[in-house]
């Protein structure tokens, strides 16, 4: 998560004009890491031999897109009143929308086994610290 960028780039502008909300019914998971900590992933994976397979990029603690578009609303000192119909998504994003109206409870625990330890683990804190 950074504010250039990425999803959170997309999502700046409709929020910081007081149109931003949840995606659809907002009970989606939305996995969300630092752009700190991912790099920081990155290197801790590259210099431990048994880390291998597949590891999942995410904070610790996944939420729900409603949850999401609350934190980002408080950060921004904005409403998030306004919900984005999937229909919306599917014209703007098309394939690229199911990833925001699935979504994925993913979480870190291969990482976490191997003592990775987390710098951002609290969503309201890593919105405040990006935006």
């Amino acid at each position: 998560m950074a504010a250039e960028g990425g999803f959170l780039g997309k999502m700046l502008l409709p929020f910081k004009l007081g149109l931003g909300g949840r995606i659809s019914h907002g009970q989606q998971y939305m996995p969300w890491i630092h752009l700190h900590d991912i790099a920081r992933l990155f290197i801790f994976l590259s210099q431990h031999e048994s880390a291998q397979g597949v590891f999942n990029g995410t904070a610790p603690n996944p939420v729900t897109n409603q949850q999401f578009t609350k934190a980002l609303g408080t950060a921004l000192n904005r409403p998030a009143i306004f919900p984005v119909p999937a229909v919306v998504l599917k014209a703007a994003f098309g394939e690229m929308s199911e990833l925001l109206l699935g979504g994925q409870k993913a979480v870190p625990e291969k990482a976490q086994a191997l003592g990775f330890e987390f710098f951002y683990t609290d969503l309201q804190t890593t919105l405040n610290s990006v935006v």
